[in-house]
């Protein structure tokens, strides 16, 4: 008797153990892909702003036009014009987070302009945040007048910690912001 009341026991216990590896097993899992998400979205959405500005830049380059891209981060979107129509209109992931600090503010809506010579008129930096709302990419838009060329810098974060949306203003306007320590520079092709 004592036999099939330790087997009984074992039995019991047994289903317990599977659930609980499989429940581990799965949280991992889950945790995996929300990483790899996340890790598409900041490409997606880099190669995206990349392309865009590249793109309007050449077109005006040849067609000799000025084309307005807008950044909308509060519909979390971008639109081109040319003479006031709409022309593209792009969507911008909703899990992430983007910002252009331009004259030491925040610019949840920002625009600017190519020029006849494929230019832009105005440089600028934008930082997209991760899903925990970490800053992950850096992307800096340089134009060069004597050259009238368009410049695309794209750095990754390498090992920063603690730069998130609330106190970005403050590292972007830092000498370790300046100094873009922490990057690691992506080329772009």
């Amino acid at each position: 008797m004592n036999k099939n009341i330790k087997s009984k026991g074992l039995t019991f216990l047994e289903p317990i153990v599977v659930v609980t590896i499989i429940f581990i097993f799965s949280s991992f899992l889950f945790i995996k892909i929300i990483k790899i998400n996340e890790k598409l979205d900041l490409e997606k959405n880099r190669k995206i702003f990349q392309v865009i500005v590249s793109k309007y830049s050449i077109q005006s380059f040849y067609s000799k036009e000025r084309y307005l891209i807008e950044l909308n981060f509060i519909e979390k979107e971008i639109r081109v014009k040319k003479n006031n129509t709409v022309i593209e209109t792009l969507s911008l992931s909703k899990k992430l987070n983007y910002e252009i600090p331009y004259n030491k503010i925040r610019n949840p809506q920002f625009s600017f302009e190519t020029t006849k010579t494929g230019n832009l008129s105005k440089a600028f930096t934008l930082y997209i945040f991760g899903y925990n709302n970490q800053v992950e990419n850096r992307l800096a838009f340089y134009t060069f007048q004597r050259e009238k060329i368009l410049k695309i810098n794209t750095y990754l974060n390498k090992s920063l910690e603690g730069i998130n949306y609330n106190n970005i203003l403050d590292y972007h306007y830092s000498s370790e912001g300046e100094g873009k320590i922490g990057w690691k520079e992506e080329e772009f092709y």
